[in-house]
């Protein structure tokens, strides 16, 4: 009997060395290979003085396409709920599964802004993914692949008729699962197809709807499973299910519920449009919420109306992600649990 534990101790301590040896090995080798750089083109993409375009890019900015919900100062952040116009001189960014990152100042600021930074590079990052540096930028953003090329200009030329302010400058702790993963998972994403040239004129159909949904407003890129190591797409757009960590609550996660008109687990399926639309513009009612509440009030009500027509147009899933606060514990849970279904 002792002959036979001294065997199993034997062999545990084999596998428990064999895996910090890989362990150590996948670190030092990824600790390299998440530097790689891609040798992606740099779109024909410039900024324009047109008055009525940078309009446009300050309401997507501080509107659908949430912008200025990261890149504004932390102290700002209850301003900038409130519906002001806040500076975009950067913040806390995000805390992740994979590492925290900043979100670095977007004025033309020399130092720490985008002052030194061509429009071409400004415009390959939100295309593609890959920052000024050639390398894969995190977190992913990869629904704006696919804005139109007229509200990327928009945005772009807003960005660069704002006055320069030192700011928050780009900065990155990467942990080991972000390293594997920037180095053996992630590639430059882009269009689905190619960029249409015009923006979609503002109504209330579920055309326009699903282009806010899909692209600007980037509600399914939160709102869908995903692999927390590639970024993939892995069930049923919009029904839910991502988690994000508290910034002040350490071991709570909040869970991105179900879009999906599913009349037992969607959130939206037993609301009317104008319950929507107060919803909306009623604003965050969790401090740290990771939803950019403070930028979707800003939406205008043909907005809002076109994306509530677009989530009700979806196919029902069947899909219970729970209370959207959860411990970790909790969600590593009923994520096991949705799994083995």
């Amino acid at each position: 009997m002792k002959t036979w534990f001294k065997r199993i101790a034997i062999g545990l301590a084999v596998l428990v060395a064999f895996l910090i040896a890989a362990a150590v090995g996948i670190s030092l080798h990824a600790g390299h290979a998440y530097l790689r750089t891609w040798d992606v083109p740099l779109p024909a993409t410039r900024a324009v003085d047109d008055p009525a375009v940078i309009a446009r890019g300050e309401y997507l900015v501080y509107g659908p396409a949430h912008c200025a919900d990261c890149h504004a100062p932390d102290a700002a952040k209850q301003k900038m709920f409130a519906g002001e116009i806040v500076p975009l001189t950067g913040g806390t960014g995000e805390i992740t599964f994979l590492g925290d990152w900043t979100a670095a100042n977007l004025t033309p600021d020399s130092a720490t802004g985008l002052g030194a930074v061509s429009d071409g590079l400004i415009a390959r990052a939100i295309r593609t993914g890959v920052n000024r540096e050639g390398r894969i930028a995190l977190p992913f953003k990869d629904t704006y692949a696919d804005m139109a090329e007229e509200d990327l200009v928009a945005i772009l030329s807003y960005l660069r008729s704002l006055k320069a302010e030192p700011g928050v400058a780009p900065r990155k702790e990467i942990n080991l699962l972000g390293k594997i993963t920037l180095a053996y998972f992630l590639k430059p994403y882009g269009p689905k197809h190619p960029p249409i040239k015009q923006r979609f004129v503002p109504d209330t159909t579920v055309e326009y709807g699903s282009y806010i949904a899909n692209v600007i407003g980037r509600c399914e890129s939160c709102h869908s499973p995903r692999n927390l190591k590639t970024g993939a797409f892995m069930g049923a757009p919009f029904s839910g299910g991502m988690p994000f960590e508290s910034r002040t609550r350490p071991g709570v996660v909040y869970v991105s519920p179900n879009l999906t008109p599913d009349s037992a687990t969607g959130v939206i399926a037993n609301i009317t449009e104008d319950q929507f639309l107060a919803l909306i513009r009623g604003g965050a009612s969790i401090p740290d919420s990771p939803m950019p509440w403070g930028s979707y009030r800003r939406m205008t009500e043909t907005d809002i109306r076109a994306l509530y027509k677009y989530l009700h147009s979806l196919k029902p899933v069947r899909r219970d992600n729970g209370p959207v606060v959860q411990t970790t514990e909790e969600w590593a849970k009923r994520s096991r649990e949705q799994k083995t279904e």
